[in-house]
């Protein structure tokens, strides 16, 4: 008698991004004033920008949902900055029991360098030396000063993919995160290019507090054996209150 097939891969991966915080929320109003200031005003660093009390309810929706629908998980890995553990720690006080958290650094935001917290205004404005290159270059392969580029990110999420399959084979998972870290999983675990990416990009960013949600069977071992469920979704109730 044959033994049965095992997992390879975690049965169930929900990747998150967080939900909105201050920083997203200021843009997004800069950005339909259509404003001439250059930088997104925050008092605090990035990594410890907060969630907005529209961004706590998305996380308790989200994480009533995941209750709902995929009941347990077995970890919650979460990227260390302000925004992500506070989405997460509402998220998850909603499941029962509450998974094992990880801090992950390889899932922290893409570090931006030079152009961090600057509009679109600002950064033609202030570096139109640096603006000039990253059309040429491309938006997937530009790498601002001191900063990362799409494929700087796609290395660490690539380092993390490892870890799940080294650790969580058959389990289930949910990561808290961002938005180019939440297209970096796309790009890894469908072996997407650049202009598919960069299309995710234009057309269907991430959304605050939405859920891409991967399953895999046993004896799958090609590729990544996820496969994409649901993508980019925010629960119900959620979505019709932002």
């Amino acid at each position: 008698m044959s033994e049965p097939c095992a997992y390879k891969w975690p049965a169930l991966l929900v990747v998150m991004r967080h939900a909105q915080s201050e920083a997203n929320f200021h843009r997004e109003y800069l950005e339909q004033q259509e404003s001439l200031e250059t930088h997104v005003t925050v008092q605090a660093r990035d990594a410890d920008v907060r969630l907005t009390s529209e961004g706590e309810r998305q996380a308790r929706e989200a994480g009533r949902y995941l209750r709902e629908e995929h009941g347990r998980f077995d970890a919650a890995y979460i990227s260390p900055y302000r925004r992500t553990r506070d989405t997460a720690d509402f998220a998850i006080a909603a499941l029962d029991p509450a998974p094992v958290k990880v801090i992950e650094e390889r899932l922290r935001e893409r570090d931006f360098g030079l152009i961090e917290s600057l509009t679109r205004h600002g950064f033609k404005t202030l570096h139109p030396g640096e603006w000039e290159r990253r059309k040429l270059v491309g938006k997937y392969y530009y790498r601002p000063p001191g900063g990362e580029s799409y494929p700087d990110v796609n290395l660490r999420v690539h380092s993390f993919l490892g870890t799940l399959v080294r650790e969580h084979p058959g389990q289930r998972v949910l990561v808290v995160t961002h938005s180019v870290v939440v297209l970096a999983f796309r790009r890894l675990i469908e072996r997407l290019g650049e202009e598919e990416v960069l299309d995710l990009d234009r057309s269907n960013e991430p959304k605050n507090a939405s859920l891409s949600i991967y399953e895999s069977f046993p004896g799958e071992t090609i590729g990544t054996g996820l496969a994409l469920q649901q993508w980019n979704f925010v629960p119900k109730e959620a979505a019709c209150r932002t």
